[in-house]
């Protein structure tokens, strides 16, 4: 065993809600079963999984050979938000009987999903370790709030960006119980470009598709503005019956406003549309591969503006649901698709491109990061949280005296023979420094301040640091 003050295997519960989700933690749930001398681990499924309208994509974790300890059914059918929050009543109502019985050190929980923030506010209540994947993003919709949620409850972060782990730090998160690992879906993104594609692509979309040659649609609705969301997906069907290209339609997730939805992809005809395919859900297998080698992605869901640019397909981000979140160049984002013709020259001017690949979620080697950093959780540390502030160095003995602001990224000595300014990392270390005699009068010595400032700034823009601000260093007042 790891040295973690555990003298026993760790016991860890994946809750799982939906495919999206399954997607992100199954590969985590595959390298904890290859370690059993290290982990026991029970798997929980609730949510649309569970549901025939999505697919009963529980039967996809069956297929991975993973054993569910248990099913919990949780979804309240309804057509408004009120039928959301009924959901998280109904799991928080349910959820308690399964943690008594499984009783985990740890419980795993992703993302910002309504039922994720149940499974992470039971935990909680009971005392149960959580740790919870992709905290410190942003995004829109009410997804944001909930992530965000979450990981004022999780214990442990694992996050896919520097940018999440600086937000994460910023929230006054314990900086040693965040884990910067990437996406975990790119452990198996980055290694599946070689599979036999075309048999999928048949699959799918039939024998006289070509690579490149079709479209993948996926989009949600927006729950804090279903009305809006609802007439842009009547826009998008439209612009992509105009565009007269192969088309993958997969149904929205089961958030409210999704029932409308399906209910205008029928209006339309999409599921009789020689043009078009609809389906419930496709195994992630194949779903990486078909939009690995498709011509455009368009719509809304976050895999789009995450998981697609591992393979530079192009895609087309519509409307406010994923605003925040950070991009490759692969990203069109049409904000304001209110018309068919905005919809239309964005599927004109992305689809048959070819961008470079992104990493910016995730390098690959996610998941041995992750069983590293559960290995070496201590049980005995205290389990309640404490309210971290973003770190500040007491001091820093290089050349220039008294900075102990770490998170400016230009620092100021006006004090003394000489003019001092200098770029400052995150971690209050000095990334260049300026000096210069300082001029007898106060116009003078201010002159040549914003001169080293603005020369310092450049520099700090070459070198790709984020300016967070200009801060004076006055030792009088020891800041």
């Amino acid at each position: 065993m790891e040295k973690n003050g555990n003298n026993r295997k760790l016991r860890v519960c994946v809750a799982t809600c939906n495919r999206a989700d399954y997607s992100k933690l199954a590969p985590i749930m595959f390298g904890i079963k290859t370690e059993p001398e290290f982990f026991d681990l029970d798997v929980v499924v609730l949510g649309s999984h569970l549901i025939d309208d999505y697919g009963n994509t529980y039967r996809m974790i069956e297929q991975d050979d993973f054993d569910i300890n248990t099913r919990l059914h949780t979804i309240v059918r309804g057509e408004d938000e009120a039928a959301m929050v009924e959901s998280v009543g109904l799991a928080l109502v349910k959820l308690p009987d399964v943690l008594n019985r499984l009783k985990p050190d740890i419980m795993i929980v992703h993302g910002d999903r309504f039922d994720a923030l149940a499974l992470a506010t039971s935990a909680a209540l009971m005392n149960i370790r959580i740790l919870h994947i992709e905290g410190g993003e942003v995004s829109g919709t009410i997804d944001d709030s909930i992530r965000h949620a979450i990981t004022k409850l999780a214990h442990y972060h694992v996050c896919c960006t520097r940018s999440a782990e600086q937000h994460l730090i910023s929230m006054c998160e314990d900086h040693d119980r965040i884990l910067l690992a990437g996406c975990p879906s790119y452990d198996k993104l980055l290694c599946a470009k070689n599979k036999d594609y075309m048999s999928i692509i048949r699959m799918w979309l039939g024998d006289d598709v070509k690579p490149k040659d079709y479209i993948v649609a996926l989009q949600h609705p927006v729950t804090t503005d279903i009305k809006h969301s609802i007439k842009m997906f009547e826009l998008t069907l439209d612009a992509l019956i105009s565009f007269n290209k192969r088309t993958l339609v997969l149904f929205p997730n089961i958030d409210a406003g999704s029932k409308e939805m399906v209910r205008v992809m029928r209006k339309k005809g999409i599921e009789h549309h020689p043009n078009f395919r609809a389906v419930k859900h496709v195994p992630f297998d194949q779903f990486i591969q078909l939009v690995a080698h498709a011509g455009c992605m368009i719509g809304n869901s976050s895999c789009g503006v995450r998981e697609v640019g591992a393979f530079g397909t192009p895609v087309i981000n519509l409307g406010t649901r994923q605003i925040g979140r950070e991009t490759g160049e692969n990203v069109l984002h049409v904000r304001d698709a209110d018309t068919q013709d905005k919809i239309l020259q964005a599927l004109h001017l992305q689809f048959g491109k070819q961008y470079p690949c992104s990493k910016i979620y995730g390098d690959g080697n996610a998941v041995p990061r992750i069983l590293k950093f559960l290995k070496s959780i201590d049980l005995q540390e205290p389990l309640q949280k404490k309210f971290c502030f973003p770190p500040v160095k007491d001091n820093i003995s290089q050349d220039i005296d008294h900075i102990l602001e770490t998170l400016s990224a230009l620092a100021v000595d006006l004090g003394g023979t000489n003019l001092r300014v200098a770029i400052v990392s995150m971690k209050g270390e000095i990334v260049k420094k300026y000096t210069q005699f300082n001029p007898k009068t106060y116009e003078e010595r201010i002159n040549l301040i914003l001169q080293m400032c603005v020369e310092a700034a450049a520099e700090a823009v070459k070198l790709n640091c984020r300016i967070l601000g200009v801060a004076q260093v006055s030792p009088q007042a020891a800041v």
